[in-house]
């Protein structure tokens, strides 16, 4: 760049002269340009380049242009010209505005890395591998495009950047040994598990409800010990899932047909049931209370206990609805049978009390022929009403003695 600007410099002044001298050609036929022309067309020249480098921004040879510049000003000859003053400010002007700017852009880079090593600090101790290590690639790429702060700044946040950055990485490469360790104990406990779900498949015709229960149990230890054996690599995870659920699917498929065969039989048992419920229903309807319909009900209980099963949640309310009607036949009975009872109480009851009227009117007329017996002369007929009294205190006794025995018979 330095020469390219050397022989830029050269150009113009060569223009800035010719330009002197044609002016002067034209106000005066052969008048060369002064050497104070020439130089301030030099200086002019200078003005210009120093102004490019300080458009350029470029810090590393932008500054070295700079004083190459001013040792070219420096040696140019003195003219105490008042356009040598304003040319001057202006050259002064061009390498303020440069190194202001590298200032500016210095600090802007130096509280850039700062944030930036203070931000990489922060993500060392992180354990979100993925997400924090596309951040440390951003960062970089951020580092880079910051620009310098100047060489020993520039240093010191490398430092402080580049060891958090280290950090972070030997922490993530540390964990991956300790995953793929894990991965490696994950893929030996599964294929374990393949082996022990295929003999736990293994089923029989001749289970009932509690081996089946236990086998599914055994199936749920089964997945609920996948579930802690960790993660496998994908291939592998994903290829001992598959032997997995092959291995445990015999006994999900042989399990699914005896709870099948079982809900069919339930289903057979509850239809029956319900047919029972309502002969039952039926008999305590007809206010039939005869040997027969007693029969009739007695065999309910008897054709109830040989049905099945009718499953958990209408086995329960079956029954209730099937003794409740029964329940329903039977009490009706007893109360008829009680209503008989009191009637036949009632009317022995009555049967009592009209012998024991007919007792006291026997007793009554027995007391009349006592008494006249009593009075009775020999010509009164004395034998015949001897034997008349005779005849109804006999007729007493053996009345008392049916009063007797319809009251124990009613006790």
């Amino acid at each position: 760049m330095a020469l390219d600007q050397d022989s830029e410099a050269a150009k113009a002044a060569e223009a800035s002269a010719q330009k002197t001298a044609d002016g002067a050609t034209t106000g005066m036929a052969d008048a060369a340009p002064s050497p104070l022309e020439q130089e301030l067309a030099r200086r002019e020249a200078l003005c210009e380049q120093a102004e490019r480098v300080a458009g350029e921004k470029d810090w590393h040879h932008g500054s070295a242009d700079l004083r190459r510049l001013a040792d070219e000003w420096r040696s140019l000859r003195r003219w105490h010209d008042p356009r040598e003053d304003a040319l001057w400010k202006r050259f002064d002007a061009a390498r303020e505005a440069f190194y202001q700017a590298r200032d500016d852009a210095r600090d802007d880079a130096r509280k850039k890395k700062e944030a930036l090593a203070a931000e990489a600090e922060r993500l060392a101790g992180s354990t979100s591998w993925k997400q924090t290590a596309a951040r440390m690639r951003e960062m970089m790429d951020e580092w880079k495009a910051a620009g310098t702060c100047g060489h020993e700044a520039d240093e010191e946040l490398w430092q402080r950047f580049d060891k958090a950055r280290k950090a972070f990485n030997a922490a993530r490469e540390e964990d991956y040994a300790r995953l793929e360790q894990a991965r490696a104990q994950a893929k030996a406990a599964k294929e374990r598990l393949v082996e022990e779900a295929r003999k736990a498949a293994v089923t029989s015709p001749d289970w009932k409800g509690q081996e089946w229960r236990a086998a599914s149990q055994r199936m749920k230890d089964l997945m609920a010990r996948w579930k802690e054996a960790g993660v496998a690599d994908r291939a592998d995870n994903d290829r001992l899932w598959e032997e997995f659920t092959a291995a445990r699917q015999p006994f999900f498929d042989a399990q699914h047909a005896h709870y099948e065969a079982l809900e069919a039989a339930q289903k057979k048992a509850a239809d029956a049931k319900r047919a029972l419920v309502d002969e039952a229903r039926a008999l305590a309807a007809a206010d039939d209370f005869s040997r027969e319909a007693t029969e009739r009900a007695k065999d309910l209980d008897r054709r109830w206990k040989q049905l099945g099963f009718a499953g958990r949640e209408l086995n329960d309310t079956l029954w209730e609805e099937f003794n409740t009607a029964k329940e329903g036949f039977w009490d009706k009975k007893r109360a008829f049978g009680e209503a008989r009872h009191e009637e036949w109480r009632q009317r022995t009851q009555d049967a009592i009390v009209r012998r024991q009227k007919r007792i006291s009117d026997l007793q009554q007329q027995a007391d009349r022929l006592q008494e006249r017996l009593n009075n009775a002369y020999a010509t009164d007929h004395v034998e015949e009403m001897q034997d008349r009294l005779e005849q109804k205190l006999d007729l007493i006794d053996k009345i008392k003695a049916e009063v007797e025995d319809i009251k124990s018979r009613l006790d």
